[in-house]
């Protein structure tokens, strides 16, 4: 269950912004260089993009369904498949942003910057935080699973940082991830001026999302099978710990009446 939570005085968008112009202005110029010449949707479809994994991220831990099941199996186990379905779920995002490309045009959307923003998600979230350990925000999240959903500065807008955390998180250890994905989706650019290249990667990149796509279904089923019925095995097991209750229950008033009469 979420809980109101109360933060520092100190903590707030604008001391946020202020404690990490450095990382945000870094984020502003490669924006603007991957969207080119889009650069307005480019932006819109950055702050959409952070906005709507805050949101989905946040109500994934509402409750365990068969949507939801894969991320719950990756915050109660540490081992290779829960990293990798995670890394899979991550890389899918773009997935979303498509229907939206196709009704809505480049105009709002930017696919580069889609491109840009999953990478830059799923690196700080799986190598800065998974590998590197630079802060314990995304440990405490693990501890706590309905704060510091991530990133800091939606947790600080919608009331969802951890008491624990008493300053607003030093974001300029995403710059070198953000320096070197925007090197290799420019590189990317270029390269698939060549429409023979761009050819291939479209269908490499077709394959690998249906690989993800029916990888996260299938996974996702048998999680939520395996779910279900440890629950209802759960629910058998209470039921026969109440009835030998009351089976116990039921032979205690003979007893006492056996002990009396003698």
């Amino acid at each position: 269950m979420e809980k109101n939570i109360i933060m520092e005085e100190n903590i707030n968008v604008l001391t946020s912004i202020k404690t990490n112009y450095l990382s945000w202005i870094v984020i502003f110029i490669c924006v603007t260089i991957v969207s080119q010449p889009s650069i307005i949707a480019g932006f819109i479809t950055f702050f959409t993009l952070m906005i709507f994994s805050y949101f989905i991220h946040r109500f994934s831990h509402h409750s365990k369904n068969v949507f939801t099941i894969l991320h719950h199996y990756h915050h109660e186990n540490n081992n290779f498949f829960s990293h990798f379905s995670q890394i899979l779920l991550e890389l899918s995002l773009g997935i979303v942003v498509l229907p939206y490309y196709y009704f809505l045009g480049s105009n709002y959307l930017d696919i580069w910057t889609t491109i840009f923003f999953t990478l830059f998600y799923s690196t700080i979230h799986n190598y800065n935080y998974g590998q590197l350990r630079v802060n314990d925000v995304h440990f405490l999240h693990h501890k706590d699973i309905y704060t510091n959903i991530g990133p800091d500065i939606c947790d600080i807008a919608f009331n969802t940082k951890n008491p624990k955390n008493t300053e607003v998180e030093n974001t300029n250890h995403y710059i070198p991830n953000i320096i070197i994905i925007t090197g290799l989706i420019l590189l990317l650019k270029y390269i698939t001026t060549n429409s023979k290249i761009r050819d291939t990667l479209v269908n490499i990149f077709i394959v690998l999302m249906t690989f993800s796509v029916l990888f996260i279904s299938i996974s996702s089923v048998c999680l939520y099978s395996k779910y279900i019925n440890d629950k209802n095995k759960g629910k058998e097991l209470d039921q026969k710990d109440l009835e030998e209750k009351d089976l116990e229950k039921e032979k205690e008033p003979v007893s006492n009446v056996e002990t009396t009469e003698k």
